[in-house]
């Protein structure tokens, strides 16, 4: 499986499971803080910069 299947799996059972509740969303807001959930956030949408090698 690539990882763009992989992508497209997960985004389809995620899309496909029920809402949350309010007292669900709030016990994941204290398993995952913001500042973890915005930092995730950052490195997943950061541009890489071209790779350059030792000389």
């Amino acid at each position: 499986m690539t990882a763009e299947e992989r992508r497209a799996y997960i985004r389809r059972i995620v899309d496909a499971a029920p809402p949350l509740s309010a007292e669900d969303a709030d016990a994941l807001r204290v398993l995952l803080p913001l500042g973890a959930r915005v930092a995730a956030e950052r490195t997943r949408h950061r541009p890489r910069g071209p790779r350059t090698t030792a000389a």
